[in-house]
């Protein structure tokens, strides 16, 4: 089977057709330990199927409903620390393409989008497991490919957020979890959802600005207690800030209160002249 989809990958835009046998073998490695399976072939497919409109309709069925019935986006999120991240991240992606792909054109019932709404928003807040690249098995990304997940709701047309709070908890609670610095550019994924968000009118400028007022002042009232961690939290506080900046060029009541706080930042820390 993996020799099928290497030739699958190889194929022209256009010219990919699968049989219900590969689609299965997809489905049963989206969290496949090899790196180059997990990847290359088994995401690479995914995307590629949804993008060029290369899976028959009874075949999106199939993985929408293996999508939700299996809930490998929450498998054994609350253990320790183990391999099962792989499918629960890559699952995050999935759902994401699963969200766009709707987002052109429908595919989903209203309680089955509504579902995945509610899972993008939920699936950070209890994701612990925050490595980026692993040894030998490549990249679990939870924090990315999450972001990831949660951007294609906020940028999805039929999304209608009830309780906007609830969506900016999932930093909360990223941040509450964080008990070392990202080093694989999370920053910039958790700041482009929350860009679409805003973009797409899901999240109010003036609700944005007064989170980003108060969760500003709990990053520095936190560093009130010697811990490490919460100078890590700092660090990417203000990296996220930085990645807002540039993504709210064109939004200037946005972009001046970042700014105000990325200058705060920058005073605090002596980097001033």
């Amino acid at each position: 089977m993996q020799n099928e989809l290497e030739q699958l990958v190889d194929l022209p835009e256009g010219k990919l057709v699968f049989t219900n046998e590969q689609i299965q073998f997809l489905l049963d490695n989206i969290g496949n330990l090899n790196p180059h399976i997990r990847d290359n072939l088994v995401y690479t497919l995914f995307a590629r199927g949804f993008s060029e409109n290369a899976f028959k309709q009874k075949q999106i069925q199939v993985i929408i409903d293996s999508f939700i019935q299996n809930r490998g986006l929450f498998r054994q999120i609350n253990q320790p620390e183990n391999d099962a991240v792989f499918l629960r991240t890559f699952s995050a992606l999935l759902g994401a393409l699963i969200l766009e792909s709707d987002n052109d054109k429908p595919i989903l019932t209203d309680s089955e989008r509504q579902l995945l709404f509610d899972w993008s928003i939920r699936y950070l807040k209890e994701e612990k497991d925050f490595r980026g690249y692993v040894t030998n098995k490549g990249w679990a990304h939870s924090v990315a490919h999450g972001s990831d997940f949660l951007g294609a709701t906020l940028s999805h047309h039929d999304f209608k957020p009830k309780n906007v709070s609830a969506i900016f908890e999932v930093i909360t609670s990223i941040f509450q979890n964080l008990k070392n610095p990202f080093v694989d550019d999370e920053e910039q994924r958790i700041a482009f959802a929350f860009f679409q968000g805003v973009h797409f009118q899901k999240i109010a400028s003036a609700d944005f600005n007064s989170f980003v007022d108060d969760f500003d002042k709990q990053i520095y009232q936190q560093l009130l207690h010697d811990d490490r961690a919460n100078w890590y939290c700092l660090s990417s506080w203000f990296r996220l800030l930085q990645n807002w900046y540039f993504y709210f060029s064109t939004t200037k009541e946005v972009q001046d209160n970042l700014l105000s706080k990325i200058t705060a930042y920058n005073e605090k820390m002596g980097f001033t002249l």
